[in-house]
């Protein structure tokens, strides 16, 4: 598919669906603390209920239940954990107890990682304090998609910044690890002791931010996730003729990715799911794929057509991994057996924001979802196109 023919489409499309509602505009009705089940939460639900309702959508309930416990506290436990078998450790080295040392940390590891691999069970599986909850679900009538696009419209706050915090979870498991590597080597822990005062150090500071880790309800949301739901909004506005396409708002992202694991056990067969997290003013656009140990290349035909789509419209748009200690809905998308990514746009500077109360409109004017809007449109479009398949991989 030539560039330039796909620029003439776009603007030929642009032009035949008019002028979109403004981001501004939208923002304004969406930003506010929405933690899954308060007020702000049911308010939002609302209000994207009867936006789509005016662009000619059904709207869908798609029930499911949980309990946020685990969601909420997973991160202060694994910070707890870490912190007292360091602590037990690190003592126990320096009184040169080698097996208590050893036993303590993987002890504790093993703890991290039960609470880190147990979170998604329990969250599904706990009876404590049980949430209903619905992900809400817009198509065409009488449409089968083939494509679902998707953004989480709850939020949540932290006292740690998202940036600080990833750094936390690296920090600490080098800390933890440098502490069970000297358990193991053994030799004169008193050498050590400088190293010792340094890993004990680090794994009490990250340990420390993960404590101060539990979710909340101050952080009004502009950037995680308004702009995604307006970004939602903007393509179904452009979209509202096609007949292959959905549109899915995700309910409790924020504790553990709760709604998209619901629902991705339910689908019918896809083409592709394109989630939409969080879309910053400035910066590059970034194609999330893989993660943990499952790295990139699941959704090639998604990644490369994003990719021609961002050439056609002269903005800038990266291919990477998730980040470590970042969860995007895609994830549970991906693990169910759906082609999917993430896509998001911004800086490192954006990620001080996420999770905090200055996440408002004060700090995002929404400049960056028309640009948002059109690239996704332009991907479908390239996705659509026969000549634009023989383009991407198989």
């Amino acid at each position: 598919m030539e560039i330039d023919a796909l620029r003439r489409v776009l603007l030929d499309r642009a032009e035949a669906t008019g002028r979109l509602p403004h981001a501004r505009e939208i923002l304004g009705r969406l930003v506010r603390p929405r933690l899954s089940g308060s007020t702000g939460w049911a308010e939002t639900r609302r209000i994207l209920c009867e936006r789509f309702a005016d662009l000619g959508y059904e709207s869908h309930l798609k029930p499911f239940s949980i309990s946020p416990s685990p969601g909420r506290f997973v991160l202060p436990a694994i910070g707890l954990a870490l912190l007292l078998s360091s602590a037990f450790g690190r003592v126990s080295l320096e009184v040169g107890n080698r097996g208590a040392a050893v036993a303590g940390l993987v002890l504790g590891g093993l703890l991290v990682w039960m609470l880190a691999a147990g979170t998604a069970r329990a969250t599904d599986r706990w009876r404590i304090r049980r949430m209903d909850l619905a992900n809400l679900w817009f198509q065409v009538p009488d449409v089968r998609p083939r494509w679902l696009l998707v953004a989480h419209f709850d939020s949540k706050s932290q006292f740690v910044p998202l940036a600080l915090r990833a750094f936390a979870v690296a920090s600490a498991g080098a800390g933890w690890g440098g502490l069970l590597i000297l358990a193991l080597l053994g030799g004169r822990v008193a050498q050590a002791s400088m190293l010792l005062d340094v890993l004990g150090v680090i794994v009490t500071l990250a340990g420390a931010a993960l404590l101060l880790s539990g979710a909340g309800n101050r952080s009004p949301g502009a950037l995680d996730n308004a702009s995604g739901v307006a970004t939602l909004l903007g393509v179904a506005a452009r979209e509202r003729d096609s007949r292959d396409i959905a549109f899915l708002a995700t309910d409790a992202e924020e504790l553990g990715l709760a709604g998209a694991r619901a629902i991705a056990r339910e689908l019918e067969p896809l083409e592709g799911v394109i989630n939409i997290d969080g879309i910053d003013d400035a910066g590059p656009f970034h194609i999330l794929e893989g993660f943990g140990l499952q790295r990139g290349g699941y959704s090639p035909h998604l990644a490369m057509a994003l990719l021609l789509a961002a050439r056609a419209l002269g903005v800038s748009a990266r291919r990477r991994d998730v980040p470590p200690g970042l969860l995007v809905d895609h994830m549970a998308f991906l693990r169910a057996g759906f082609p999917a990514l993430t896509l998001m746009r911004g800086t490192l500077r954006s990620m001080t924001r996420v999770h905090r109360p200055h996440d408002d409109l004060h700090h995002l004017r929404g400049d960056g979802i028309g640009e948002a809007v059109s690239l996704v449109c332009a991907a479908l479009h390239v996705l659509r196109t026969e000549d634009g398949r023989r383009e991407l991989p198989a």
